[in-house]
């Protein structure tokens, strides 16, 4: 059964080309943020296994454009019916197990398994239930989107609602049966209710699970260790003995890792 990993990127992913090598059987699907040039990948030119997308989106930090994007993914990986298990994984993240150890896992969950995390997150509640001018914009972060997003925060406080806010990570992996169910369900009404939130992909796919669980087997749980330094809106970048401790620990992707990281990793035959 194949593996294909479905990356997001908006830097050169310079660990892929290794990755795509030391991994010829499993196919990678490549989404370049389009303000980003083509030729900073000259690197994977001739790869056989690595397909860089065409159709590419405009990426805002914390917008629908990243689900957008997401799809677009999808919906390539999907249309080779010889891909069976997707990582959705970012270009700073590094896989730590073999495909063929994670396959092992998703076939023991059963069909239409999925590994993604949910949470229920009252203080975020105002972003799946507000429509606001400034999402998916370059002035979300600015001091005036700011404003917009706090007087959102102020509104979901004083302002009753039922809304239940699932939350967690956009990073996820799934079977086929599973990956076709989230994208279907993506398509249509979900566009319009979700295309003006903020921060809408750490969201989407959690409201669509929920709403679907009885076709799925839905594991709470993604396998990525990633590390937030307090409250801090990126993740850190790590350190070897911190990818490495992951890797003993059976994460299945590390994020976010340096190039070098990546390449000391490798080289540790005894890492694992």
């Amino acid at each position: 059964m194949s593996t294909a990993y479905l990356m997001l990127a908006h830097r050169p992913p310079y660990h892929l080309a290794t990755l795509a090598a030391q991994q010829p059987q499993a196919r990678f699907y490549l989404h370049y943020d389009v303000k980003s040039p083509l030729a900073d990948l000259y690197f994977l030119r001739g790869l056989p296994n690595v397909k860089i997308l065409n159709n590419r989106i405009n990426i805002h930090w914390g917008g629908f454009s990243m689900i957008e994007a997401t799809l677009v993914l999808m919906q390539a990986a999907l249309a080779d019916s010889r891909n069976q298990y997707f990582h959705l994984i970012s270009g700073d993240c590094l896989p730590l197990q073999s495909p063929e150890h994670m396959t092992n896992i998703m076939q023991q969950t059963g069909a239409g398994c999925l590994f993604l995390t949910c949470h229920v997150e009252l203080r975020l509640r105002y972003r799946v239930r507000f429509n606001v001018p400034h999402a998916d914009s370059n002035w979300q972060r600015s001091l005036a989107g700011k404003l917009l997003t706090k007087v959102a925060q102020i509104a979901d406080k004083i302002l009753p609602s039922s809304i239940v806010p699932y939350s967690g990570s956009q990073w996820f992996s799934a079977d086929r049966v599973a990956l076709q169910l989230l994208f279907n369900e993506s398509l249509g009404d979900r566009v319009s209710q979700f295309e003006r939130k903020l921060c809408p992909d750490e969201h989407f796919f959690q409201h669509i699970a929920q709403q679907h669980q009885s076709s799925l087997h839905w594991v709470n749980q993604n396998h990525r260790y990633i590390q937030f330094a307090g409250h801090a809106n990126h993740p850190d970048f790590l350190t070897l003995a911190q990818v490495q401790a992951a890797c003993r620990q059976d994460f299945w992707f590390a994020r976010k890792v340096r190039p070098e990281i990546a390449v000391a990793f490798w080289a540790d035959k005894i890492a694992c």
